[in-house]
């Protein structure tokens, strides 16, 4: 039996990853394109701030609106979105998007603020009014939608015509803290599942908030204030020093929440790639702390190599968990190592791009960076994306036991 249109959109609405994924995916395609087409004199405007706010709000912040709307409204137990909420998203994330590529970032910022405010405000309000609580690490996610939310209305309101040290600050808090600080927590009950570890994160969630789970959101809340404020630090001068701390409290965590430096007896292609991931995120921290120079070439480490691969990675797994594919979370799918490598290999063009000892090849390392990309996000269309399709279980499965499942992906380990 054929679904009608409406039963089509609530059933969008119910789970909007079906539409952001790719709306994300065809944000990074454009995002790395500007470089090319700017080479080629086919863009008027410098697009540094296009670039790397395409690739932040409209790629990253994609994936994480999918990804929250989706899981959140099923931890809770609440009501999905509506209908109308996820069209006013999608609309925002097409406005902005739009509004970057043609070089006006001060109303795009504006744009992407009001989208995660709205984001956030529907998600608490259906906190209150849920029969459950999310896993603690969710706490972390929240706290960098507020970064995002701070660093992006800043830059609407005020642009470079404020304090330095603040505008520095508010850029740093949307370039990094917004999407650092969702990793780590949405991290710590995700990376458990692809690591084959044992999930900490998810034996929290249930009806009530435990002392258990205080605790572990209070230690989340903790580190989010430490990373914060690492990057204050930064911005008034402490420029070595600050990745350092910032790479201490990372480390711990992931290591702590995710054990994923144990040897399990997990296969396949996601926990290879989810940890040579976490290698770049932690690696990237560590070069700008080390070497003081080049620092936008060796954050693309982090960039691309962690930021990028974690969420390639953790998209997949939402994609065939909720398309009832759990069958190829310890495969070793060769379009996903393919991928991977592809992208690892485009991080180490851009990062050696910018040095004085490739100034000449500087042009052609940032197309052949943004081919890297282009032709990874090909690959992952064709070999992924089409699951976003498939309907979900016809039924929900009951978890065992008293152990809470999110998004019908049982993660008892």
């Amino acid at each position: 039996m054929r679904s009608t249109p409406h039963q089509l959109a609530q059933h969008l609405a119910g789970e909007p990853y079906r539409i952001f994924f790719p709306l994300a995916l065809l944000a990074g395609v454009a995002g790395v394109m500007v470089w090319p087409l700017f080479y080629w004199g086919q863009l008027s405007h410098y697009p540094v701030f296009a670039h790397a706010r395409i690739m932040i709000e409209g790629f990253v912040g994609g994936f994480a609106i999918g990804f929250l709307g989706t899981a959140l409204p099923k931890m809770l137990a609440a009501k999905p979105l509506r209908i109308w909420q996820v069209g006013v998203l999608v609309t925002l994330h097409l406005s902005f998007c739009s509004l970057h590529m043609l070089g006006h970032i001060r109303t795009g910022d504006g744009l992407f603020a009001v989208m995660l405010l709205l984001t956030l405000t529907w998600l608490l309000a259906r906190m209150v009014k849920g029969g459950s609580v999310p896993p603690p690490g969710m706490t972390l996610a929240a706290l960098g939608l507020l970064c995002g939310i701070f660093g992006a209305a800043w830059s609407a309101a005020f642009g470079f015509g404020a304090d330095l040290h603040w505008t520095l600050f508010a850029q740093r808090l949307l370039y990094q803290a917004f999407i650092l600080l969702p990793i780590l927590g949405v991290g710590s009950f995700i990376f458990p599942m692809i690591l084959g570890t044992p999930n900490h994160h998810a034996k929290l969630g249930g009806p009530k908030m435990s002392k258990a789970w205080k605790s572990k959101a209070c230690e989340g809340a903790l580190l989010a204030v430490l990373l914060i404020a690492s990057y204050w630090i930064e911005v008034r001068g402490q420029a070595q020093t600050a990745p350092w701390l910032r790479v201490a409290l990372c480390a711990v965590w992931i290591t702590k929440e995710s054990g994923w430096l144990l040897r399990k007896k997990s296969r396949g292609i996601m926990p290879l790639s989810l940890r040579a991931g976490i290698v770049c995120l932690l690696g990237g921290m560590i070069a700008t702390g080390i070497w003081n120079t080049q620092k936008v070439a060796l954050e693309h480490t982090l960039y691309i190599g962690g930021f990028g691969l974690i969420t390639m990675i953790v998209a997949t797994r939402v994609i065939y968990g909720h398309s009832g594919q759990g069958d190829k979370f310890q495969r070793w799918i060769k379009p996903l190592a393919v991928c991977t490598a592809l992208l690892l290999l485009g991080m180490v063009t851009r990062v050696t791009a910018d040095f004085e000892f490739m100034q000449r090849f500087k042009v052609t390392h940032h197309i052949y960076a943004a081919a890297c990309w282009i032709a990874v996000s090909i690959i992952w269309a064709i070999a992924v994306l089409p699951s976003v399709r498939k309907r979900p279980f016809p039924t929900r499965i009951k978890p065992k036991g008293n152990q809470p499942s999110v998004m019908n992906m049982n993660f008892r380990k």
